[in-house]
């Protein structure tokens, strides 16, 4: 059974939008993750008195590919929006629209229920019968609004409307290093772990402080976020278009089309675009369920796995030289090897996860023994 027989012929076009998309998503987190692996703070110890204060002495500066194909990105989800509606409306009229019909074609984002019906009343729009008041396309663009949130400020379609105007006709998409997470590796006694204020990290900051001579090793976890135009909010980039994206295809696509998005399979978000599809239902049905945004996080949470299994082996090991067996082992692990093992080292008896321990570095051994 066809789960997509809820998207009729005249909207197919929107699957390889999202697909597009899906992919500047995944290019983007890509070179997040090499970005990020490469090490984006510099820190340093600085003694005042009796106390040390681990201080951000250098900032990696951020690709500017990041920003761009985030923007590019959101672009791209926009107009799958606005592609959208404009085929409804010329579905429905059964006819090509005149110049200037076409030009007022958008996909509207009001603050209020008055800019919405002062939105539908332009004399080109209210001419159409989808956009006239208790047509179904009319209510669903109704629905869709962000003063149907209760914060118009957040909805989803005003941040990416918001967004999207800040690229296209302002200045680049703006990205920056805050600083998410600063966790004492063990026992901290006497460490203070710095607030995180909301704003990029700037030099001379200081993360973490302790008594002078006592050495604490520390997680400092950097997040690379985008600010909101509207509210100068900052938000980790990857999870704004994760979660814009979602909204899109989950929510405004459905609703746009069907008129709900809680009745219908909402539509994949990766399908290879670079080849042709002689049956577009087929491929539809074989495109991957899991979005980009998705994808990149696992990755992410593998090798994170992974150079903690090569830490907590190397601390664990009392041979020097089996610093480099184990990084080489580890890094000749499988994504499902690296997770498997890491719960394998969520044991509760200290025999027995030493014996786990010993294990891997005897197989780390034997690796590069031969």
């Amino acid at each position: 059974m066809d789960r997509y027989l809820w998207l009729p012929d005249h909207q197919q076009h929107v699957v390889y939008s999202l697909a597009h998309s899906d992919e500047l998503i995944a290019r983007t987190g890509r070179i997040l993750q090499h970005f990020t692996a490469q090490g984006t703070l510099n820190l340093g110890n600085v003694a005042v008195g009796n106390t040390a204060n681990v201080t951000v002495t250098g900032i990696a500066s951020i690709p500017q590919a990041i920003p761009r194909l985030a923007a590019d990105a959101l672009n791209q989800l926009r107009s799958a929006l606005e592609h959208v509606v404009y085929a409804e409306i010329v579905h429905q009229v059964g006819r090509p629209l005149t110049p200037q019909e076409a030009r007022c074609i958008e996909m509207p984002a009001a603050a209020t229920a008055h800019d919405f019906d002062k939105w539908l009343k332009h004399r080109h729009r209210s001419s159409l019968a989808p956009l006239q008041l208790g047509a179904a396309l009319c209510e669903r663009l109704r629905d869709l609004q962000p003063f149907r949130h209760s914060d118009p400020e957040r909805h989803p379609l005003r941040v990416l409307v918001e967004h999207t105007n800040w690229s296209k006709h302002r200045t680049p998409s703006v990205a920056a290093t805050l600083i998410g997470a600063v966790i004492p590796d063990g026992p901290a006694a006497g460490v203070v772990v710095s607030a995180n204020p909301n704003r990029p990290v700037e030099i001379g900051d200081v993360l973490a402080s302790g008594p002078a001579g006592v050495k604490v090793p520390l997680d400092i976890w950097p997040k690379i976020s985008i600010r909101r135009p509207h509210s100068e909010s900052w938000h980790i980039l990857l999870h704004e278009l994760r979660d814009l994206e979602q909204w899109v295809r989950e929510v405004a696509l459905p609703v746009l089309i069907t008129g709900t998005s809680t009745d219908v399979p909402p539509l994949p978000p990766h399908l290879d675009t670079t080849i042709g599809y002689e049956d577009f239902r087929a491929a539809l049905a074989a495109a991957h369920p899991t979005p980009a945004a998705a994808r990149v996080a696992w990755e992410l949470q593998v090798e994170v796995a992974r150079n903690s299994l090569a830490r907590i082996i190397t601390l664990h090991s009392e041979d020097p030289k089996d610093i480099d067996a184990i990084k080489e082992w580890t890094v000749g692990l499988d994504a499902d090897e690296v997770l498997q093992k890491v719960a394998g080292l969520q044991l509760t008896d200290p025999r027995e996860l030493d014996a786990a321990l010993r294990t891997m570095i005897a197989d780390a051994r034997e690796t590069t023994e031969r």
